[in-house]
């Protein structure tokens, strides 16, 4: 498989995904914070009702039904029996090392899916995620949770690119620097059986480390305006602060991409409470653009340079327009590209473990 050849999506699905008519009917699987929490944007659109949940833990739907208004919504342990309700979509919120599954099978059930980032934690993850787009429906809708792909600040930078307003671009950086409490922040105990369970996203073989698991919104935004994948990546990374799990909670690294330009990823764990700087910086010719979720900067000229705020969050975008997309019948399938960001961040992260640059052509060779 070449890069170029993630972006083309074709084929039918095994099952033809229903067509709404009033309420979209949706089925929340995993209940965790993360699907209560994007399931309550869910909610709170009219045209949305949950008639189905799914989680291992009854507890954790218990919550999640209270959150989404959800009391009369059928419940399910097993994600294969939620497929076989009768609901428009799903939304997919479990552990990132059942992206793969879980999307494709819901692809084949026949479903619109939303389904949480990244699309797996190894090259074969992401292959299987490919394939299973390949399978689905012109008619469905496959939405993958990379956010700031619809957020307005973010589409206006992407026009301003494509018209050249700061000439070519030369350089380009990523950052996620950000404290989550590392060696101030106790984790409360759990069993030992239940560490990994509970506490996947601390764990490599269950997140993808935090290169993939968080970082890969930057890179999304870094491969979607370069215009697709990089040639290879060099890097550095380690732990510093980090005690528990085997993830980084640092790391530094440089894609370099056909055109030439390189990009740089940076990101920390760790630092003083309340700082945080997640953007995105493009340098041109002719100008800097400098994207954030919640403001857009742009830089010409110390005379002519514009800042605009965003009021409203990228997931709340991100959100309403899935379920536009369905009831209008304007689907989109971004799986195959979203599985190519998510390779981009494997990428990284074999050139860090590997102390030397890799290339995409190795990459893949793992899968």
């Amino acid at each position: 498989m070449t890069r170029r050849g993630f972006a083309q999506v074709s084929g039918a699905a095994m099952a033809m995904p229903p067509q709404s008519k009033g309420a979209v009917t949706i089925g929340l699987i995993g209940c965790g914070d993360r699907g209560t929490g994007v399931g309550a944007l869910f909610a709170r659109d009219d045209r949305v009702r949950f008639t189905a949940l799914c989680d291992v833990r009854s507890s954790q739907m218990d919550k999640a039904a209270a959150v989404l208004k959800a009391s009369g919504a059928k419940r399910f342990q097993d994600y294969r029996e939620l497929l076989q309700s009768p609901v428009d979509a799903v939304y997919i919120a479990t552990p990132v090392y059942l992206h793969p599954l879980h999307l494709e099978s819901a692809i084949l059930a026949g479903k619109h899916v939303y389904c949480e980032k990244p699309m797996g934690v190894d090259v074969a993850g992401c292959l299987r995620v490919i394939r299973a787009a390949e399978k689905a429906s012109p008619s469905q809708c496959v939405t993958v949770g990379f956010q700031n792909r619809y957020g307005p600040g973010y589409l206006e930078a992407e026009s301003l690119i494509r018209a050249n307003a700061i000439g070519p671009i030369k350089m380009a950086r990523s950052n996620w620097i950000a404290s989550t409490g590392i060696g101030k922040v106790k984790r409360a105990p759990v069993p030992p059986e239940q560490e990994k369970r509970i506490y996947w996203v601390d764990w490599r073989e269950y997140s993808g480390d935090m290169i993939v698991e968080q970082d890969c919104h930057g890179v999304d935004v870094l491969n979607w305006f370069l215009g697709g994948a990089p040639l290879k990546a060099a890097g550095s990374g380690g732990r510093i602060l980090r005690t528990y799990g085997d993830t980084y909670d640092n790391l530094n690294v440089t894609y370099t991409y056909p055109s030439g330009v390189q990009a740089i990823l940076t990101a920390t764990q760790f630092g003083p409470n309340g700082y945080r700087v997640v953007s995105e910086t493009f340098i041109g010719v002719e100008g800097v653009i400098e994207t954030e979720r919640q403001s857009l900067t742009v830089y010409r000229n110390p005379k002519e340079r514009m800042v605009k705020k965003i009021d409203k969050s990228i997931t709340e975008s991100a959100v309403e327009q899935f379920v536009q997309r369905i009831l209008e019948n304007k689907p989109e399938n971004t799986a195959a590209r979203a599985a190519e960001s998510t390779l981009t961040c494997i990428l990284g992260r074999m050139a860090i473990d590997r102390k030397r640059e890799v290339t995409w052509k190795e990459m893949l060779a793992e899968g």
